[in-house]
């Protein structure tokens, strides 16, 4: 078969399997983010090996994440005034500098705490670009009607990135400081290259040149706050991945302490990877016995649950048996919102509701490493995994209570009007 013919025409819709530039995209993205799982992990660990300070080390992740947040503020109006394919090159490209600095720092026994940093934070920059960039270019690869399908593929490629990343960095790490960066750059530029292969044109329409640089800024916000939905949306997902977040973090200092080797600990990080791939598989079926609102229902509570018993568990391998339950339900979450917000965005918006929407779910990620790094110097962790349990509880009352959630809100007329234009 030709490879004009992988490509979809509007109202066809080609098997994702057989589309070949969805599975260039999916895999440009698994490289991607297996490497970000990757660094997620190495990071924290090389900041204890070096300076031995639980601050210092959850300074780095909330670095990481703030540049995420801060990244996916002009993210969106980059993403739709242009060629979204560049972007994402150019973002792979600068990520495989940053690590074969990084490695090259660590061959060198030259590794410090700034350059951590530094590296940290443009290898989270470009995965927030990248991230934002992706999910915008799917509805041009594939179908409308395959758009939740492909979502969901999508999230079980990001928990195999979670099943394989952290396991790879500890082993890689446990060689030697500089292997995790080798695979890095190699990830990167695969990702580079695949990318660079996806023959569709990615470029959304463009905006009118004379549109206010303020208001291009401000449209993907003001769209979500318009959609009832998303707008309960962004007030539920921060409180959510800050809680997931904290307490992934806490795990890893909990195993670090209790002196399980970095192969070990990305073992034992990987675990949870498995919730995540079975819900991504079950999400077809998860979406069709359940309502959006239960979904995120479902997925609030259980978190909120398995947390808790997380707080009554023994330090060491155990603390570890809760997590792929608490994830079970994040796949099919994550595709139903941004189905959802793919059906209701026009195209000339999309990169601006993307990055806004990503900014809202994010934007409490920088607090919760930091945070739990500074408790951690004074707190017992059990204490401290039951302050992030406590705000999963708190996540789980706002959904179970708020309208938007409920009711699933259509999109309003004016946006249901664009979208025919």
């Amino acid at each position: 078969m030709t490879e004009k013919a992988q490509l979809p025409r509007a109202g066809e819709a080609i098997p994702l399997g057989r589309n070949r530039d969805f599975v260039r995209l999916w895999l440009s993205q698994t490289l991607s983010a297996t490497g970000s799982r990757v660094s997620y992990l190495v990071y924290p660990l090389l900041i204890l090996a070096i300076s031995d300070s639980t601050t210092a080390a959850g300074a780095v992740a909330g670095t990481a994440a703030l540049v995420e947040i801060a990244v996916r503020i002009p993210a969106g109006v980059l993403l739709d005034r242009l060629d979204r394919r560049k972007v994402m090159l150019w973002t792979e490209a600068a990520r495989v500098a940053a690590m074969i600095a990084a490695l090259t720092a660590a061959a060198l026994g030259l590794i410090s705490v700034p350059l951590v940093f530094a590296v940290a934070a443009i290898d989270a920059g470009g995965a927030a670009l990248f991230v934002s960039a992706e999910r915008t270019v799917l509805r041009h690869i594939v179908a409308g009607d395959q758009i939740t399908v492909a979502s969901a593929r999508n999230e079980a490629r990001i928990f195999t990135a979670e099943l394989v990343g952290p396991a790879l960095g500890g082993a890689l790490f446990g060689l030697a400081r500089a292997l995790p960066f080798v695979f890095n750059a190699v990830a990167y530029a695969t990702s580079f290259f695949a990318v660079l292969a996806i023959k569709r044109s990615l470029r959304g329409k463009v905006p009118e040149e004379d549109e206010d640089i303020i208001k291009a800024f401000t449209a993907g916000f003001g769209f979500l706050w318009r959609q009832p939905f998303l707008r309960a949306i962004v007030v539920v997902e921060p409180l959510l991945n800050m809680a997931f977040t904290g307490t992934m973090f806490v795990v890893i200092v909990i195993l670090h302490d209790a002196g399980v080797p970095s192969y070990g600990i990305g073992t034992a990080m990987a675990v949870l990877a498995v919730g995540g791939i079975l819900g991504a598989v079950a999400t077809p079926w998860i979406q069709k016995l359940l309502t959006p609102r239960s979904i995120i229902v479902f997925l609030s509570w259980t978190s909120a649950l398995m947390a808790g018993i997380c707080v009554i568990l023994p330090s060491g391998y155990w603390v570890v048996v809760p997590l792929p339950i608490l994830v079970f339900f994040a796949p099919a979450t994550t595709a139903t919102v941004f189905a959802h917000q793919t059906a209701v965005t026009p195209d000339h918006l999309h990169g601006r509701v993307v990055s806004a929407l990503g900014f809202f779910m994010k934007a409490m990620n920088p607090i919760a490493p930091l945070a739990a790094g500074i408790l951690l110097e004074y707190l017992e962790s059990s204490a401290v995994i039951a302050v992030f349990a406590s705000v999963f509880v708190l996540a789980s009352v706002i959904v179970t209570l708020s309208k938007g959630v409920r009711e699933m809100g259509e999109p309003a007329p004016r946006e249901t009007a664009a979208m025919g234009n």
